[in-house]
């Protein structure tokens, strides 16, 4: 797949994953697109259509690897919502001298955080986490030849050092240049969450050719 894709390529990647699934798995469920997926929520498996063979073992691990990308990706999307609100509290707060309410958004802000870090843990799809605090991957052996091998890596995005870099306000947003850190830690986060949904969208797109032919509409 290219690397700028259409709404229409994306869909089709995942939709190749979910039929591969449920045949794999014998199941038949409506074709509905699964717009409302949670972390801590088994998402359905969909049957687009059926072969009279049964899916490889390539198929199938390529399958549950797209899988684990497309729910991964709207963790993602939880994790961006709670940076959005953080960052107009923060903007908010600076915008008034009340030391109560600077620290009351200070409290919201922690929640946030906490928040971030529980999407982060719950994102398990396929029994794999790319986006916690453990090492998780996912590595695929290719077919011939060669034996080429293709990783779909781990990148932390929960809210500590280790991810996001979010800290807790301990001055509870009294001062100005807490805030402005505050805002420029934000900003930098939000490239990050960027960059991990491209890394992991490019990496799952390169397992295209391993799921079958697109579904027609």
């Amino acid at each position: 797949m290219p690397a700028t894709r259409s709404t229409a390529d994306v869909r089709s990647l995942f939709e190749r994953a979910r039929r591969i699934l449920a045949r794999n798995q014998g199941r038949s469920t409506p074709t509905t697109e699964p717009l409302d997926m949670r972390p801590n929520i088994d998402r359905a498996l969909y049957q687009l259509g059926k072969r009279p063979t049964p899916p490889s073992s390539l198929e199938i691990a390529a399958a549950r690897a797209v899988s684990t990308v497309e729910g991964t990706l709207v963790a993602i999307d939880m994790i961006h919502e709670y940076l959005v609100e953080a960052l107009e509290l923060t903007t908010q707060a600076l915008q008034t001298d009340d030391p109560s309410a600077r620290a009351l958004f200070a409290d919201r802000y922690e929640w946030l955080r906490m928040q971030i870090d529980t999407v982060a843990g719950g994102a398990s799809f396929e029994g794999v986490n790319l986006i916690d605090a453990g090492q998780d991957a996912i590595e695929i052996s290719l077919a011939p030849p060669g034996n080429r091998r293709h990783s779909i890596n781990h990148i932390a995005l929960v809210a500590g050092e280790r991810g996001l870099s979010l800290t807790t306000p301990t001055g509870h947003f009294l001062s100005n240049s807490e805030m402005d850190t505050t805002l420029q830690v934000l900003m930098s986060a939000r490239q990050r969450l960027d960059r991990a949904s491209e890394t992991l969208l490019n990496q799952a797109s390169m397992l295209a050719p391993h799921l079958g032919k697109p579904v027609p509409d």
